[in-house]
């Protein structure tokens, strides 16, 4: 740790700038950081720091953006600053970044009020690095300098030949066209449109498809010179740097080269709405002409709350939400099943905007229920209101934000980085960017609160007496997308044909040069000017698994002999300040398909079921006030093997994850055998709501992540571990919860026979393995010794035992490749497309060189062919230890170009030629993802993996001395691992109805998704 007297000799150095106005600075106990507020004199350039020691350093420079219209000009700028800059012209400098710089954070974010980019690095050089390219595209991009980046990023028109149909394409036209595609984010943009129509909140910041073509070149440089300048910028810098030089450096590369500007970009405020009749309106989404229309309706309610610059509301909302809709019981989406209205029921506290909303949703349902509907709402909270809510509820509730907030934990995410971005949800509305970080105090008042009313008057004053709400119902409309489709091609048509000869030669001959602009690399000179680290600045030695095995023996329960329960307990020794995540592992291996499916069920209806001792309310109660939660889990673990015949075989394992604090061992091992043995199993009337509410959330993530869709169902033909995917939670799964939903009552007796005997069958002490992340686990003896006497033995003894599993053997799932060529179609307007095969079913060994490959290809060959040039937001490479291999589009407009470019891969592979520099770039990026940051919790599951898997740290090392000595050479020996791949010949394509029918030839099969 920073000592008092370093922390305060940094502070005095900021004090000394010259040029910038030190405004205040104080130590935030609650992230371990000296705070500190300046200004940039000659700018006003706003700057917040947090200093402390962590190494994960975060720079993000934001800037206020407020959307005139809803052509996307914001968002366009964000994809445009980062092709190319002042200092830094090749073409693409951010995909430059992502191959050679060791980022653990980079991106570029586009909010409806301001428009961040943000990086973060561990490594001093690269840091500053990134620094300088980000800025330098901010303030210096090569927007002005070729419109082309425009028609690339934005949307241009296309026309190849002069008989040929004119065409729109874009990389966030199509974009958009994907998030228009869910039903969800129609619903978002309606009640935006409709609670602040008028102001720069009713425009969509992300561009609507219909009115991005609005948007002329003119317009797009107009709004960055308006906006992209110091003075209208929020810069952020956070971790362990010399903040006095990244300040000084800072002054002389950029703010020093401005003048303050006056810049109008404060958010305007709101007008409330003052009437006391409800505004309703009606928007429609698209489903296909086969799909019924029952039970398809959206109804919503919506209301303008605020809270953005009061902590204590700004959190009471978040809490409210979790109270309200979120918890297991919650109170409000109880009512609402319970009275029909919906099969799925959620929304909350839409915040990270000046006047945040409360939202309720109520998700398959009809639109005569519109009044009853509102009834429920308003009557659940009007009795909350008069009689109050649940004090243990609320207690509970506040533990657990409480808890999150202090572990900060946020996943693949720096905490920095997420602190960085909290700060923008007061510092651009003029409040203090340290509001919703200071969260001790906000907590003890909100405990307080919870006797003395305050959270029963929120509801009252913002969600009962409050006529700024409006009513919005989304509705199905057959074909909506395919009738939009046909609309815009006859505009288009018409447009074509009033063109002179003239007119439409220039359209043609501007495709091609924009085809040739983006076929041309960036010049040699301009790629050597982007900042790199070099193979030298990289660490040799691979991070270490952490893990040690023990076995603990105790006397069996309600056993006068000597009989002896044996556990094996995996211990991952990191610290984690205070917190143990314990995960209960229970083998799964024996499970076949149709098991399996019921078993993945299984882990969504446990804690959200009666058991003997509570309600599933209580329940939820009980875990939220004596944990940070437990969750349920069903997990493959791929198991390293020599021999090629074994390499797809996995391990299957039922998890009950947790993670407490050291005194609640003993808590712990009582309540998850409550939850296991005593689960109320036959409840059919509560299944059922899980099951049409699981179906509903199943079905709109297909689409919404339709890449990961298409890219497990084709590797489900021909990988075991793709198959297991398919089955707990891909299309396989949804087929499951679709026939089940149709016909419940005649399937609800073997459901619950099967739940009932997966159960018996695995939670016993025979089955049962531990994993422990903690750097004390002297107290799990606790947890060990109640789960002992309260876990019965198997009904069939066998060995459960979760040993290491290099070359083993251990799923019995039944697995036979058939290589089927499938395509899903949807009322999506875009696609998703993915081709996979497997190298080692055809000898081939798994190298590191192809983690330098998958760098290649994701970032160079595929980003130049199915993104710059076909269009598409997103493209990747895939290549897994166990053979699995493929690629995969993202919110494509294509579907047969895309698989061609994949089946030219093999091309690129043995043609392939770099010098050293790009070489190490590629090198570079593959050790950034091997290395990336993890949090206790997520180190804790490496090692768990590494045990289960047999991947141990000589496998890890070999790995790693394959990537940084990976040459030229060496990617073009992996062409035989190209064609095996290739050859498997299995693609899946999931979306647009009308773009996958018209190249049917390529598949075997056409359904629909749903």
């Amino acid at each position: 740790m920073k000592s008092d007297k370093i922390r305060i000799g940094d502070i005095e150095s900021l004090k000394k700038l010259e040029t910038y106005n030190f405004i205040s600075s104080e130590f935030i106990e609650e992230l371990a950081s000296e705070a500190v507020l300046m200004e940039h004199k000659k700018t006003k350039a706003r700057l917040f720091l947090l200093l402390n020691d962590d190494d994960n350093k975060v720079f993000a420079v934001g800037l206020r953006t407020p959307a005139p219209d809803s052509t996307g000009t914001a968002h366009i700028i964000e994809h445009s600053v980062l092709c190319g800059s002042r200092k830094f012209p090749c073409k693409d400098p951010f995909v430059e970044l992502v191959k050679g710089s060791l980022n653990t954070f980079l991106n570029a974010l586009t909010y409806p009020d301001k428009t961040v980019y943000p990086v973060a690095s561990c490594n001093d050089k690269d840091f500053k690095n990134l620094m300088d390219v980000y800025l330098d595209a901010v303030f210096y991009p090569n927007i002005y300098k070729e419109e082309k980046i425009f028609k690339q990023e934005g949307w241009h028109y296309e026309l190849e030949t002069k008989e040929g149909p004119l065409t729109i394409n874009g990389v966030v036209y199509n974009e958009m066209k994907g998030v228009f595609s869910s039903a969800d984010e129609t619903l978002d943009r309606a009640v935006s449109k409709t609670l602040f129509e008028g102001h720069s909140y009713g425009e969509e910041s992300g561009g609507d498809p219909d009115r991005i073509p609005e948007l002329t070149y003119k317009a797009f440089l107009e709004f960055h010179s308006l906006y992209y300048h110091p003075s209208n910028s929020f810069i952020y810098l956070y971790g362990d740097m010399n903040m006095e030089e990244r300040l000084t450096w800072l002054d002389r590369e950029y703010l020093s080269k401005f003048d303050y500007k006056e810049v109008d970009s404060a958010i305007k405020p709101v007008k409330k709405w003052d009437n006391n009749t409800l505004i309703s309106k009606e928007y429609n989404y698209s489903i296909l002409e086969s799909q019924s229309m029952e039970n398809a309706t959206y109804l919503s309610l919506h209301t303008v709350v605020g809270g953005e610059l009061e902590p204590e509301k700004y959190m009471a909302f978040k809490i409210l939400e979790y109270v309200l809709l979120n918890v297991p019981g919650a109170v409000l989406r109880e009512a609402l099943i319970d009275a029909g209205i919906g099969e799925d029921i959620y929304g909350g506290y839409n915040y990270g905007i000046s006047e945040p909303y409360f939202s309720v949703i109520a998700k398959n349902s009809d639109a005569s229920r519109k009044e009853e509907f509102l009834a429920v709402i308003k009557g659940v909270l009007r009795k909350l209101a008069d009689e109050g809510l649940d004090k243990e509820v609320l207690r509970a509730a506040v533990n657990i934000y409480e808890f999150k907030a202090r572990e900060a934990d946020f996943g693949s995410y720096p905490k920095g980085l997420i602190y960085g971005l909290s700060s923008f949800d007061s510092w651009l509305y003029g409040g203090s960017p340290l509001i919703h970080l200071k969260y001790s105090k906000v907590f003890e008042k909100l405990k307080s609160g919870i006797d003395s009313g305050y959270f029963e008057q929120l509801i009252k004053d913002c969600l009962l007496d409050n006529a700024y709400e409006a009513f919005i119902m989304l509705s199905p409309k057959k074909e909506l997308t395919k009738q939009k489709e046909e609309e815009l091609a006859k505009k288009l048509k018409q447009l074509k044909a009033g063109l002179s000869e003239r007119e439409i030669e220039n359209i043609i001959e501007e495709t091609k040069e924009l085809k040739r602009y983006q076929s041309e690399p960036s010049k040699p000179e301009d790629l050597l000017k982007i900042p790199m680290l070099t193979r030298s600045d990289i660490k040799k030695e691979a991070d270490r698994p952490v893990w040690a095995v023990k076995e603990i023996k105790l006397k069996a329960a309600g056993s006068d002999a000597a009989a002896e329960n044996k556990y094996n307990i995996i211990h991952s020794d990191i610290f984690t300040s205070g917190i143990a995540y314990i995960k209960f592992m229970f083998s799964a291996d024996d499970m076949n398909e149709k098991e399996l499916l019921y078993l993945s069920l299984l882990k969504e209806v446990l804690g959200y079921i009666d058991t003997e001792s509570y309600t599933y309310s209580s329940l939820s109660t009980e875990i939220n006030l004596n944990s940070g939660g437990i969750w349920f889990s069903l997990d493959p673990y791929s198991i390293e093997s020599e021999d090629l015949n074994k390499n797809d075989d996995i391990r299957i394992i039922f998890s009950v994850n947790s993670k407490i604090l050291y005194d609640k061992y003993a808590w712990l091992g009582g309540i998850v055998p409550e939850i296991l043995l005593n689960s109320k199993l036959n409840d059919k009337k509560r299944l059922k709501d899980i099951v049409l509410e699981v179906k509903a959330r199943v079905k709109e993530r297909l689409l919404g992540a339709g890449h990961i869709t298409a890219l497990t169902r084709a590797g489900s033909h021909i990988s075991k571990l793709s198959y297991f995917n398919d089955i707990i939670k891909g299309i396989r799964y949804y087929a499951f919860l679709d026939s089940l939903s149709s016909d419940f009552e005649a399937q609800s007796y073997e459901l619950v026979n099967m739940l009932k005997g997966l159960s018996s069958r695995i939670f016993n002490t025979d089955n049962l393995s531990f994993h422990i992340t903690c750097d004390d686990d002297k107290h799990f003896i606790k947890t060990l010794e109640a789960v002992n006497k309260l876990l019965p033995g198997a009904l069939v003894k066998n060995d459960g035992k979760l040993s290491a599993g290099k070359s083993e053997n251990k799923s019995g799932l039944k697995f036979t490749k058939d290589f089927e060529r499938e395509a899903f179609t949807s009322a999506s307007m875009v696609n998703y497309v993915a081709r996979v095969g497997s190298f080692k079913a055809h000898g081939f060994d798994y190298t590191g060189v192809l983690r330098v490959l998958k760098v290649l290809l994701s970032y160079d060959y595929l980003w130049n062919n199915v993104r710059v040039k076909g269009g598409a937001y997103g493209c990747f490479a895939m290549f897994l230890r166990n053979g699995s291999s493929g690629f995969s589009s993202y919110r494509d407009p294509n579907v047969q170009k895309t698989d061609d470019i994949y089946k030219k891969t093999i091309d690129f592979v043995k043609n392939f030629d770099a010098d050293e520099r790009e070489m190490t770039k590629a090198v570079i990026g593959a050790i950034s993802d091997l290395d990336a940051v993890l949090t206790p919790y997520l180190k804790g599951l490496k090692g768990l993996n590494s045990y289960l898997s047999g991947i141990d740290f000589e496998l890890l090392q070999k790995e790693r001395e394959q990537v940084l000595s990976t040459k030229s050479a060496d990617i073009r020996a992996l062409a035989g691992i190209i064609e095996a791949v290739l050859s498997d010949n299995v693609i899946c394509a999931v979306g647009n109805e009308g773009l996958i029918k018209k190249e049917a030839a390529i598949f075997d099969s056409i359904k629909e998704l749903y």
